[in-house]
Formats: structure tokens, sequence, C-alpha cells
């Protein structure tokens, strides 16, 4: 049962006015300025912020659970950008793991080996001959293996056809090591430790798992929600959903191993037939369990720049004809949104280029002419490309804009090739258009895409303020601290349609709550500048530092 809190000598973000605050049950009972609080005998713990800065709890609106709770025992490759360090840091994690049948990196850019270069199992090769390697990209849509990790699935021979995805051969049909897109790279990830277990919730199909597996997945939601409460997130909206993921949370959260909020979606893929979507869109309705809640179905509208497969408006520079295409005809994608609607339930989907945003919009306000206006609150996640001509159709159709501030390439150690090429010059300044759409009236909600970028929302904010434009000719999209932290924490509460209830630092809301070491005005200059030193969600201490 949550205890009666009360945390004195805090300060607001901004202002930095005197604050304290009281918490009851699970909700703030009482808050305003130190000398107004009234006296309470029955307080069962008081906490002395000693002037540190006071916010509602992070929601984080976009991560990957699961992926991201794997990815702990992996060999981060973000901070990579040379040959050098590569070769060091692989052969050092392979020196660490010496019984491990396939050695398993992730987060590494495309140019890791240099600019100009894109990796291919020859590269690989040389950096570790003796041991099979997986390495994926930062942005989870691509990884490279060496030879010894496609002679391990057989990959040497005959290469299958996959739908969606692919194995990447030279011009005489040799696999070059490239894997784009999660049929692909899981030919090679199931000779993980882990049993290659990382994509086993994004394609909405459920795995095969014994007992001890149930209990090992367990194991990894557990690691990553104790990490998201490390760093403030008291509500984080998993993109992994399927049945069997919704099982293994739901027991959690009956049993109340759930320290923060979790929000998941079930994954509807192209391949699903008429009976799958419907059982789908089935459990999407089942109601809350504790800390775990529904509602929401999610799709995959294209791809990611760096594979050529994200869906857009005019050609790819130097492909004449090359557009990218959509994961899901109109007629299926129409269909399904029409068929969620009615049911009630929100929809989300991945939309990276300006086409698959148009789309998508296309989808949602076929939604709206089929069962009429309601409060929907879909939402389109990334929005990396934005047409012109879009914009607007966001606020006339009450379309949430889910965005990641770690996502631009330049930003959060990401380079700015092959990306921003890959895009265009002459596309540059319709990129990830925070500020166009938040001044356009389109509600905002902040996340990471945890493990393709850091956990951390320190990290997060610092990259959404320290954001430079690519070019004098292209706007700045930066938002001042005070939206950007709106956006990670009442701009969140809204895309779940818990505004009413968390979000502010308001008396009835839930007592979710993060105090932090220092001023978040220091991380547009330090995304190190301050840390969680004490997550509250629900009215439970789930986190301090002593």
């Amino acid at each position: 049962m949550a205890e009666r809190i009360e945390i004195v000598n805090a300060r607001m973000a901004g202002s930095g006015a005197p604050l304290s605050i009281r918490l009851d049950g699970g909700q703030i009972e009482w808050v305003g300025p130190p000398e107004d609080m009234p006296n309470d005998a029955n307080i069962t713990r008081r906490i002395d912020a000693h002037g540190q800065v006071l916010l509602p709890g992070f929601c984080d609106s976009h991560l990957h659970l699961f992926w991201g709770g794997v990815t702990l025992d992996q060999l981060d490759m973000l901070q990579i950008t040379d040959r050098e360090a590569a070769t060091s840091a692989l052969r050092a994690f392979a020196s660490q793991h010496p019984d491990e049948q396939l050695l398993c990196a992730f987060s590494a850019n495309y140019t890791f080996l240099g600019a100009g270069t894109r990796p291919d199992r020859h590269a690989l090769d040389a950096i570790v001959p003796d041991r099979a390697l997986l390495m994926m990209a930062v942005d989870g849509h691509t990884a490279w293996a060496n030879s010894a990790a496609l002679e391990l699935a057989g990959l040497t021979g005959a290469v299958p056809q996959l739908r969606g995805a692919e194995v990447v051969c030279d011009a005489s049909g040799v696999p070059t090591g490239e894997l784009r897109e999660g049929g692909a790279m899981d030919l090679v990830q199931r000779f993980a430790a882990n049993g290659g277990r990382e994509g086993i919730c994004m394609a909405g199909d459920e795995p095969t798992a014994s007992s001890s597996d149930r209990a090992r997945d367990k194991a990894t939601l557990r690691r990553a929600l104790e990490a998201c409460a490390s760093l403030g997130i008291t509500t984080a909206v998993n993109m992994d959903g399927n049945l069997y993921q919704a099982s293994l949370l739901g027991e959690m959260a009956q049993a109340g191993e759930l320290p923060i909020r979790v929000s998941l979606p079930m994954r509807i893929a192209p391949h699903h037939d008429a009976a799958r979507i419907a059982a789908l869109i089935e459990a999407a309705q089942q109601p809350p369990v504790g800390k775990l809640s529904f509602g929401r179905i999610k799709m995959f509208m294209d791809g990611v720049f760096d594979s050529w497969t994200a869906y857009r408006t005019d050609d790819y520079p130097g492909r004449e004809g090359d557009r990218g295409a959509p994961l899901f005809t109109p007629e299926q994608f129409n269909a399904i949104c029409c068929q969620a609607d009615a049911a009630g339930l929100q929809i989300q989907v991945h939309c990276v280029g300006d086409a698959a945003v148009r789309a998508t919009l296309d989808g949602y306000q076929g939604a709206q002419q089929a069962n009429g206006t309601r409060d929907a609150r879909h939402r389109i996640e990334h929005i990396d490309l934005l047409h012109p001509d879009d914009l607007e159709r966001f606020s006339q159709l009450g379309v949430v804009a889910s965005m990641q501030p770690v996502h631009p390439p330049g930003s959060s150690g990401l380079p700015l090739e092959p990306t921003v090429s890959i895009i265009g010059r002459n596309r540059w300044a319709d990129t990830f258009p925070w500020a166009a759409l938040h001044h356009a009236g389109v509600p905002l909600a902040f996340g990471t895409d945890w493990p393709t970028a850091p956990l951390s929302p320190f990290n997060a904010i610092h990259a959404a303020l320290s954001r430079q434009p690519w070019a004098p000719d292209c706007p700045d999209q930066r938002l001042p601290l005070s939206e950007v932290l709106r956006a990670y924490t009442a701009g969140g509460a809204y895309a779940l349609f818990a505004d009413e209830a968390r979000g502010h630092l308001v008396a009835a809301q839930q007592a979710d709550l993060v105090l932090l070491s220092h001023d978040p005005h220091d991380l547009a200059l330090d995304p190190s500048a301050c840390h969680a030193t004490l997550t509250i969600c629900a009215g439970d201490i789930i986190h301090k530092v002593s």
C-alpha cells in the first residue's frame, strides 16, 4: 500500500519557486509553497529535496521494452565512429564472452567504420575472424553478419526469399552480410545466447515458449523496467505488443511486479489474415490489469531512410523511380483502420517517409468518414519527413505526433551521413518538424525508441534543446525547455488518454513524480547535467539515490 509521503523544499522547473507536495494512496493530496503546507501527524515518510527540481514522472511515448532489455547484455556501438575503436571494442567484448556462440552488438552507425563506408562481412571478418558476429544498426532495421555468422545460419548457399525482408547479395548471388528487416535478421539472431528473442514481439506473432523461456523473458522485462525507473520514467509506451508479451506483462501486473506503468499495443502486420487481425483487435480491447493498459494497435507503414525503405513522395536522390513502398496496400490499411476505430481503439503507425505519413492520414480520415468523428487521438510515430501539404491535416484529424528528439542525424551520437544525403538536400527543410507541428496545434509526445537510442530522457531532452539546422535555409525546429518537458510528461499522458490522471503536479492526479539533481535547463549544454534522484510511481518509491 502506498505511503503518506511528504516531499519538502523542492523547486519548480523553470521558475525555481519553492515547492512541497504531499502524496496519499497513490495520489497527490496537496501541492504548493512549503510555508502553506498544513501539518499532518500521519505522514509515514518525509523527504527533504534540498532544493532539487520536482517534475511529473517522464512518459517515454515510444520504446521497446523487451528488445531494450535484451540489449543490456550486448555491446553498445552508438558512440563508436571509426575502425580502430570498433576493433578494440569488438575484440574486448569477444574476449569477455568466450562461450557465446554468436556475439551480438547493437546501435551501430551505418558509417561506424569510417565516413563513406558501409559494413559488409569482409570488413567484420577483418575485425573478428574466428567468432560469429552480428551487429544491428542504430535504427534496428538493418544488421550485418560476418562470414562465420552467415555460415552458422546456413546462409552461404541458397538464400531464402523473404516477405518484407532481404538477405542482401552481391552480383554473383553471394550474401554480403547485410540483413534488412527482422525476417532476415532473425535467421542469424536465433543463435544468440538469448535464443534470438529480440524480435519475438516485433512482428505481432507468438513465439514458442517453455516455462524456462517465460521466466527468462520476464527477467528481461524486469531489467528493462528497472532501467526506466532509475531514469525517472514512470510510464513506458511499449511498441513490442503481441499476445505473448501481453500474457507475460499481465502476469507480472497481476502479481504487482510492474514498478512503472506500461501501455501495450497489439501489433498487426501485413501478413496477418482476417482471423488474426480480429483476434488482435479483440485482445487490444481488454481492460487494464494493475499498471498494465491496452486500448491500442500498432502497424508499420514503411522502413527507414538508410536502407531506402522509407516511403516518400519523391524519388530518392540518384535512384530514379525509387520512392520506397508502403508495407500495407491502401485497401488493406484503410480496412484495418476502420475496423480498429469502430472498436474504439487508438491506432499508431510507424511512418518515416512523408508518403507513409500521407497514407496513414488517409487511413485515419477514412475511418473518421466511416465511423464518425470522435476523440480518437490516433498517432503517427517518428515523422522523419513531412510534406508541407499534410501539416494541417494532423490538427484537422486530431492526430498526435509521437516523435523522438534523438532521431535527427547529428544528434545523440548519430552522424549526418549517409542519412542526410539519402533524404536529399532539397528535403532537409521538411525533416523532423517538431516546432512546425507544435505551432500548428498538434499534440506532441516525446520518447526515445530505445534501444535504437539511449533510454535516458535527459539525453533526449539535450538532443531536443541542442539540435542545429543542417543548413542556414532550414528552419530551426527546436522548442523551448517548457514545451520539451511538456511533451515528455503531459503530452505523453494526453496521447494515452491519461491527461486527467497524470502529467501535472496538481492535487487529485496520480502520484507519478521524479526529482532531478539539477536544473534541467543545464541539459541544453550537457546531457549528463542532471539525473533522477527519486522516482515515485503510483505513490510508491521505485528508485532512490542514497
